[in-house]
């Protein structure tokens, strides 16, 4: 049906860019400030400059091979967003530039994870559910969900439901709490109305309950890692004390 089509399909591997949308104008003086500070020992600023380059940002050309060192030195100078690029780039971004581990992967981004990088913990989980490990993937999915990760509720929500790709890990299964996961992950999407609508009327009255229960006791919060990811090219601007150009 829809739903298994729409769960199986966002829990495939997935690359995502993260993190810095170009600006439709740029200031000239942010590679020189982060350079400068790079230069001076900041791996927050190495981190900053390798998504600029990795994405081709601020008025500067697009070098995934100079932002893969740059990424590598961040994560050196101990700067979780510099490890989770580095790892990605072992995940399959480096592609031409670096050969493909997913073991180097795996420990790079989990620096990011344990630092509390809703995106990281995604990914970890992810990668330990796709090992077999469903329990260990189940807490970082659930770490990065409580965050509000879109993608790591609806792997909750099949996971659940035994709604995986085959060879996948699984969970005992649950219909109230994967409907919960479902409702939470959609719940901003008018359009998916009918989903959970259909989801709802398979439930009991007490599965129904419990899934409500879930619902509204849900507080996510971000880390403060999380929160200055979402800030992208905004981020990047504050830490060289240069004000964000106007779109």
């Amino acid at each position: 049906m829809a739903r298994n089509r729409i769960l199986l399909k966002l829990l495939l591997p997935l690359t995502i860019l993260i993190g810095m949308a170009p600006a439709s104008a740029a200031n000239p003086s942010l590679a020189p400030k982060l350079n400068a500070l790079s230069d001076a020992g900041s791996g927050e600023a190495a981190y900053h400059l390798g998504m600029i380059h990795h994405v081709g940002a601020a008025g500067v050309a697009k070098d995934a091979r100079k932002a893969f060192a740059l990424f590598k030195l961040a994560a050196e100078r101990g700067d979780p967003m510099g490890a989770y690029k580095y790892g990605c780039y072992f995940a399959g971004q480096g592609d031409g530039i670096v050969e493909s581990d997913p073991k180097l992967a795996m420990r790079y981004k989990l620096i990011a994870a344990e630092a509390g990088y809703a995106l990281a913990q995604q990914d970890v989980g992810v990668h330990l559910i796709q090992d077999g490990d469903a329990k260990a993937g189940q807490r970082w999915l659930e770490a990065a969900a409580a965050q509000g990760d879109m993608m790591s509720l609806l792997a909750l929500a099949g996971m659940y439901s035994n709604e995986v790709p085959p060879g996948m890990a699984r969970l005992p299964t649950n219909k109230a709490r994967s409907h919960a996961f479902l409702e939470l992950a959609l719940r901003d999407m008018p359009d998916m109305r009918a989903m959970l609508d259909k989801s709802r009327k398979e439930l009991t009255e007490g599965e129904r309950k419990e899934a409500q229960e879930i619902v509204s006791a849900w507080r996510e919060a971000r880390s403060p890692l999380t929160l200055n990811a979402d800030r992208g090219l905004a981020a990047a601007y504050a830490l060289a004390g240069l004000p964000v150009p106007k779109q």
